[in-house]
């Protein structure tokens, strides 16, 4: 069953009129929407060198009464994530989530970043051969002992005493 979404106040709105949201980002987060089964998605338009990117920001309220938290429990599956981003910006769009440099990480909450690119964006590289763009793959040649890897590979498979059978 396809999930219902309400737009609703947004986090600028709240800003500019009663203060309520601090920041950087949030308080430019221009619209709002609320699922029927507990997520929320906020989003902003940034103007960059590939053109009109949508930062969205998704979140996973369980309901009125449980905000957002950071503790993991409210951590959303990849497949979801798809869905909201067809849901709401189209099935057509290209979205990435970023993973920062460690110097550059935010993590007070539970919140997932998706940057939705314009429509017909292609991507400058992908993992699809016949679909996506292509770039030349770089050999990095062999490690120096491969034998160890091989024993590595079997206590994964087999278990850590592979070894020592």
């Amino acid at each position: 069953m396809a999930r219902v979404w309400k737009e609703g106040i947004s986090p600028k709105y709240m800003h500019d009129n009663f203060g309520i949201y601090q920041g950087i980002w949030m308080p430019q987060m221009d619209r709002c929407w609320f699922s029927d089964d507990g997520y929320q998605v906020t989003s902003r338009i940034l103007i960059m060198d590939w053109g009109k990117i949508e930062h969205a920001a998704i979140t996973r309220n369980h309901g009125k009464a449980g905000g957002p938290t950071c503790n993991g429990e409210r951590d959303i599956p990849w497949a979801v994530k798809q869905e909201i981003k067809n849901e709401i910006f189209g099935e057509k769009r290209v979205a990435i989530e970023v993973f920062p440099a460690e110097a550059n990480k935010i993590d007070v909450m539970d919140i997932y970043h998706l940057w939705v690119f314009p429509k017909n964006f292609v991507m400058p590289f992908g993992i699809h051969p016949k679909k996506d763009k292509m770039c030349k793959v770089v050999n990095r040649g062999y490690p120096k002992d491969p034998s160890q890897l091989v024993r590595n590979s079997a206590d994964l498979v087999l278990g850590e005493d592979a070894d020592e059978s």
